[in-house]
């Protein structure tokens, strides 16, 4: 089956003065729980090195964060040193936690994972954490409403492991994990990357298509009707040997005869005994 491909509205289109209705139609952003990535073997050790290795970075950008209030305001080059290192922390830790909260809800949603309670926000007040176990380690994840919804627990009281200071306090051999990690991060930052791309100008789509609505309300621009072509009446076609009971087709036949016309009689031929020569 050929499927369509929906062109998505750009901020160029206001300009445009007609639109199809079909052109406006909202569409649906896509749903990060529907990338594919595969299920290593090993995920659960996966996942206890990217939550701690998250937790470092996050704990490096804290730091770093601190470090830029104390350098002099004309001290640019440190400014934009600091600066580099709190967009690779931040930026790591970021990915770290979207795959580790993304494979969390889908062992959740397997019944492999089970939520043993919820954590307030310690810095924000409506929002809470859910504590995930997994091969007998607890996750801490961002509790999502779809979570909450789907597996009501109380909130409980949790002191979370301390922060790894250094790489070597996740894993004494550093270049194994971070190889590990590396290739675990790569499919999903790639696939997350596209859905990314895709829902920014989905966004863009429909904001534009608000803005044409209003357009056309105002009288500053016109929709086009879909054309309704008539169906083409067909008349079933009929063969000689349609069907058409015999008895109705012999009366028709006799009836479109002219009088004057008899029907024929059939004159079975007599059999003669041939007298064979002795």
């Amino acid at each position: 089956m050929e499927v369509k491909e929906i062109i998505m509205l750009k901020q160029s289109s206001l300009e445009r003065t007609e639109f199809k209705e079909e052109e406006l139609a909202p569409i649906k952003k896509l749903d990060l729980n529907d990338l594919k990535v595969p299920m290593p073997k090993n995920l659960d050790q996966l996942l206890i090195w990217t939550s701690e290795l998250a937790q470092y970075n996050y704990a490096q950008f804290l730091d770093q964060s601190e470090q830029l209030k104390l350098v002099d305001e004309d001290n640019l080059e440190e400014q934009a040193e600091i600066s580099q290192k709190l967009r690779f922390y931040r930026g790591n830790a970021l990915i770290e936690n979207q795959i580790k909260d993304f494979y969390l809800k889908k062992l959740l949603d397997q019944g492999e994972a089970t939520v043993k309670g919820y954590i307030k926000s310690p810095t924000k007040k409506n929002t809470r954490y859910a504590v995930i176990s997994y091969h007998d380690y607890d996750f801490v994840s961002f509790a999502t409403p779809e979570i909450l919804n789907k597996f009501p627990a109380d909130l409980i009281n949790f002191v979370q492991k301390e922060t790894p200071k250094t790489l070597a306090d996740i894993y004494p051999e550093e270049a194994v994990f971070l190889s590990a990690i590396k290739k675990f991060i790569k499919p999903f930052k790639a696939q997350y990357k596209k859905l990314a791309d895709k829902n920014r100008e989905i966004k863009e789509h429909n904001t534009v298509a608000h803005k044409i609505y209003i357009k056309i309300k105002n009288k500053e621009a016109t929709l086009q009707k879909p054309t309704e072509s008539k169906p083409k009446e067909s008349s079933p076609k009929t063969t000689e040997n349609s069907a058409v009971p015999v008895e109705m087709k012999q009366g028709t036949i006799q009836k479109n005869m002219a009088p004057q016309e008899k029907p024929l009689t059939v004159i079975k031929k007599r059999k003669f005994a041939l007298n064979k020569d002795k």
